[in-house]
């Protein structure tokens, strides 16, 4: 490593202060847990976003980032042998992919050893880590797009990298093409009915009856905008449209051509809009698989942080009873009207599992539970489960870090690891899902 000016290290028992220097030469030796490059600086390390291991680089040094410092790069000088030319034109400065610069093998094995590594902090070194599964590009199904209404023009793509501003964006190699093809329709038509200076998101998801659409805009709807907007829906040929305002507490209803229907197994739900799905049909079949692999033939099952059902309805249709479990009400609605269509054996609860987990006496009822919660992890389920679980205990999370936190509860408590398996439906991001299973030993 070298540097454009040196500094003498500071003395033994003094905090760093981040150099006065803005502008280092520096080698990366690893790729960190958020993606970016990172090297060493008379001692501290140095983050540098868009580089790979044996890059040789000028960066940037623009202040503290934890215990290190950040950077911005400037230029390679040298590549290192996993850099590759990324495939999008919107790369570096779209906020969507950090990592379409590494090699597709380097990318898959840092990918994998995210969650080693976390395991192995947790304290499970040697814990069985399967091979990574990968969904491959334009499988996206769901995305969330952040729009930005000036005087002369509407902006419609995704937020720029660590910032609030958006990216115009007219293609995008994760989306599926219908989902893709929808965002030039969509920026004209927020520019006839969103006023100047305003900005919001549009969820949009690919059902089996076609696209559904969710804005979320402050914007107060007259007759003429509700017009434009069922007209567009007649026109994209859209299975929904809805409109909310920031705050509101309900979703303003203006087109429903037809059911919005996603399909969990052999059964079709109608998720509310907006609603949380796994982003891939991929990703959502690979997990549900290793769900089903883990849960084995228990024929009670409770399903933690259900949503609407994407666990519940492949083990109800194996013949498992299943009590869903989720902390918002319209997933449930639209899990108990899908049930009862179908005629299954599932019951669902709304119930608020962070504040109130399912205690020893009720775990008692079955023989596996599955738990998904949000990235904050299930550390309160996962003491009781440690107390009083049953058999068979699977785990899917989002978060590599804080799984490994709850599966660390739950080995202590006397289960043991059998397998977890890696699933990556976010390419060229730093975020891995992962399902863990486990059986009390």
């Amino acid at each position: 490593m070298s540097l454009r000016k040196r500094h003498a290290a500071p003395p033994r028992g003094k905090s760093r202060q981040a150099p006065a220097l803005r502008a280092v030469e520096v080698v990366i030796d690893e790729i960190g847990a958020r993606g970016d490059g990172v090297a060493r600086l008379l001692g501290d390390l140095v983050f540098v976003p868009f580089t790979v291991p044996g890059d040789r680089v000028v960066a940037r040094v623009e202040g503290k980032r934890g215990d290190g410092l950040a950077a911005a790069l400037i230029e390679v000088l040298d590549p290192g042998p996993g850099r590759v030319a990324p495939p999008c034109p919107h790369f570096g400065r779209c906020g969507g992919c950090s990592l379409q610069h590494m090699d597709p093998a380097l990318y898959a094995g840092w990918k994998r050893d995210l969650l080693v590594a976390q395991l192995a902090r947790g304290g499970h070194p040697d814990a069985p880590v399967a091979p990574l599964i990968q969904v491959p590009p334009a499988s996206r199904r769901r995305a969330t797009f952040a729009f930005h209404r000036s005087k002369t023009a509407t902006v419609l793509g995704f937020n720029a990298r660590a910032s609030h501003s958006v990216i115009d964006i007219g293609t995008c190699l994760l989306l599926e093409p219908a989902v893709e093809a929808v965002m030039a329709p969509l920026r004209r038509m927020l520019g006839e009915v969103v006023a100047a200076g305003e900005d919001g998101d549009v969820v949009v998801l690919a059902t089996e009856a076609g696209l559904d659409v969710l804005v979320e805009a402050d914007a107060r709807l007259d007759l003429f905008d509700r017009e434009r907007l069922a007209a567009f829906a007649d026109a994209h040929d859209l299975a929904r449209l809805s409109w909310r305002r920031p705050g509101a507490g309900f979703v303003d209803p203006i087109a429903r051509r037809r059911p919005a229907l996603v399909r969990f197994g052999p059964v079709a739900v109608e998720p509310a809009p907006g609603g949380f799905l796994q982003p891939t049909r991929g990703g959502e079949m690979a997990i549900a698989q290793a769900v089903l692999d883990g849960v084995g033939p228990a024929v009670r099952v409770a399903d933690l942080f259900s949503g609407c059902g994407s666990f519940t309805f492949p083990l109800a249709a194996r013949g498992a009873a299943v009590h869903a479990v989720e902390g918002e009400e319209a997933p449930v609605r639209a899990l108990e009207a899908a049930a009862a269509a179908a005629g299954l054996n599932v019951t669902a609860e709304v119930r608020d599992l962070a504040r109130r987990p399912l205690h020893a006496a009720e775990l008692k009822r079955f023989d596996a539970v599955v738990f998904d919660p949000p990235r904050a992890g299930a550390a309160a389920q996962a003491e009781l489960l440690a107390q009083a679980g049953p058999a068979r205990v699977v785990a899917v999370s989002c978060n590599p870090a804080t799984l490994s936190r709850d599966l660390d509860i739950l080995v202590r408590g006397g289960y043991g690891l059998d397998i977890v398996t890696p699933i990556d439906q976010f390419g060229w991001s730093a975020h891995l899902e992962a399902v863990a299973v486990l059986t009390r030993r």
